[in-house]
């Protein structure tokens, strides 16, 4: 978790073919996933943390992406303040068959510790994203059902339903289902709601503040997590970003957790 304004008008319907003739929900899932991946990149995020009352807690992340030959992706999120959470890190390797690995490295324990799959539900480092959400958008591993369409900050948006795609991984989710807006000028999610296992609305997740940053690929420069039931929120804001600056695959391994 982890993230697009249009600079000239119908840039990416030029650059991104089928951007208007993408009908189904899977199509449309495919597109957001192709045009969107890069090599690699690496963000500086500042998180905000609010609590109910209001009271608030800063932390400083940097995040690290790399694209495998299998367009598979690997992410390494390492905490670099404050002190008490400075060197945590989280390593989660993307699978195909969505048994996707994650660690979690507290210096406390010098040891990076597996998260279980039944523990990807669980909140990380007290903000509102679970393990689970920090994962990127499988394609593979979720069912998805167009369910029509709707404007999100005056951008027409594909509205899209995502439920996982098999029984053992609705078992490991801790969320019903999930629902998706997805641009459909550039395919960029801007909004996503998290759906509890009772189907009540849990979470909703909102991307702003849209940039350009290398080809058809866009992010967010600032993301924000609103629990809604327990009125605890996250924010995310970008600080700075650099893409495509050759990241090496031994860089997300577990001993690099430790370093």
């Amino acid at each position: 978790m982890i993230l697009r304004v249009l600079a000239v008008a119908g840039l990416l319907i030029g650059v991104v073919p089928g951007a208007v003739g993408a009908q189904t929900a899977a199509e449309v899932m495919l597109k957001h996933r192709q045009v969107h991946q890069l090599q690699d990149e690496e963000e500086r995020h500042r998180l905000t943390l609010v609590s109910k009352s209001g009271a608030t807690k800063e932390r400083t992340v940097v995040r690290y992406t790399l694209s495998g030959a299998d367009h598979l992706d690997k992410i390494l999120i390492r905490f670099l303040a404050p002190r008490e959470v400075e060197s945590t890190a989280l390593l989660t390797w993307e699978r195909k068959n969505g048994a996707d690995d994650q660690w979690l490295y507290l210096p406390a324990t010098r040891k990076p510790k597996r998260i279980a799959a039944s523990g990807k539900k669980n909140r990380f480092m007290g903000t509102d994203f679970t393990y689970e959400d920090l994962r990127p958008e499988s394609i593979s591993v979720n069912t998805y059902t167009l369910a029509g369409a709707e404007g999100v900050d005056g951008q027409e948006c594909f509205v899209v339903d995502s439920v996982p795609a098999s029984e053992r991984l609705a078992d490991d989710s801790g969320y019903s289902k999930r629902k998706l807006w997805v641009r459909k000028d550039n395919f960029s999610i801007v909004k996503r709601e998290y759906y509890d296992k009772a189907g009540k609305l849990e979470k909703i997740e909102v991307s702003r503040k849209l940039v350009n940053v290398k080809g058809t690929a866009w992010r967010a420069d600032e993301v924000e997590m609103r629990d809604v039931q327990n009125g605890t929120r996250t924010t995310i804001v970008v600080e700075r970003r650099k893409v495509e600056q050759g990241l090496k695959d031994d860089f997300f391994t577990e001993a690099e957790l430790t370093r």
